[in-house]
């Protein structure tokens, strides 16, 4: 993608690890100007590090997306460290379930709806806001999944909340689009970072069978192919893509 983003802000949520921080690391080498939020301050700190020591600039600010003051806080930071906000990407999300839906623990199944839909509806609000002050517009992307078309086994709980997700970006992409904010959402598929290696792990699954399950290409996605998708939406070249779900996902659901 030939686009830059030269003086523009940007948000990247779960950018201390995964596909969050190759976001942010691809949003700072295009030219923007990057709010790192995550939970984990080490791994936060660790990207902005990372995009500093390459000539980019980021900042840090350790942020709970499941906790309305601490969302609303992120999005201030962003504004008066760089006076405004142009793109935001709402990365962060968990998972963790290993049994079927009459297992679930009621705790597990709460703390998935909050940091994967709740962050979601607390990060665009504010956002949101922070794009209409300026309004200049923007384009937020928002992260949900292949499991929002096609569910797993023993999913239930985060297969709900991706299902959630991509209600909220298309509900929030009609209200707004007028307005001019664009509002969309990736579904990753197998993508090879830590949460599906732990995944993996938690379930006693192969590296080869879940690529044959998840994969026509014969290999996990990488976070840059994610990365690169997410910018492109945030993009001058995506101006008439709005309210889209976006498989970037080896082909699996072409199946």
């Amino acid at each position: 993608m030939s686009e830059r983003f030269d003086g523009r802000v940007a948000i990247v949520t779960g950018a201390a690890s995964g596909m969050g921080r190759a976001i942010a690391l691809h949003f700072a080498r295009a030219g923007a100007l990057v709010l790192a939020a995550d939970v984990n301050t080490a791994g936060g700190e660790e990207t902005v590090a990372i995009i500093t020591s390459g000539g980019g600039t980021a900042t840090f600010h350790q942020t709970d997306v499941a906790n309305a003051e601490s969302v609303a806080s992120m999005v201030e930071r962003a504004v008066s460290t760089y006076g405004r906000l142009d793109c935001a990407v709402n990365a962060a999300a968990i998972e963790g379930e290993t049994v079927a839906l009459a297992d679930l623990e009621d705790d597990l199944f709460d703390r998935i709806q909050s940091v994967n839909v709740r962050s979601i509806y607390l990060s665009m609000k504010h956002e949101i806001r922070a794009m209409l002050a300026t309004g200049n517009g923007g384009a937020i992307v928002n992260f949900a999944s292949t499991n929002s078309v096609r569910p797993q086994p023993h999913q239930s709980a985060y297969t709900a909340s991706k299902f959630a997700v991509l209600g909220l970006t298309k509900s929030a992409a009609i209200d707004y689009a007028p307005l001019g904010i664009r509002i969309n959402a990736i579904c990753p598929g197998a993508i090879d970072t830590p949460m599906l290696r732990n995944a993996m792990e938690r379930r006693n699954r192969d590296e080869a069978d879940v690529i044959k399950r998840l994969s026509l290409v014969n290999r996990f996605g990488t976070v840059d192919e994610i990365a690169k998708a997410a910018l492109w939406l945030c993009s001058d070249e995506s101006t008439f893509t709005v309210g889209h779900a976006l498989a970037v996902d080896g082909g699996y659901l072409a199946r």
